[in-house]
């Protein structure tokens, strides 16, 4: 995860297997990290069909 103010050091992103983007509306521009680590998370999940109990 990057720092909310600066993102991810351009060394580590230059190391990465891959990179994406979180889809955002209206004036939002950033999430905070650990909203944003919620979200991959969650996506993670869903892509693998994992269920809540």
């Amino acid at each position: 995860m990057g720092a909310e103010d600066v993102g991810v050091n351009p060394a580590l992103l230059q190391k990465a297997d891959q990179r994406f983007v979180i889809p955002q509306y209206d004036a939002t521009n950033s999430f905070n990290v650990s909203v944003a680590t919620g979200i991959i998370l969650y996506e993670t999940l869903r892509q693998r069909g994992v269920t809540s109990a």
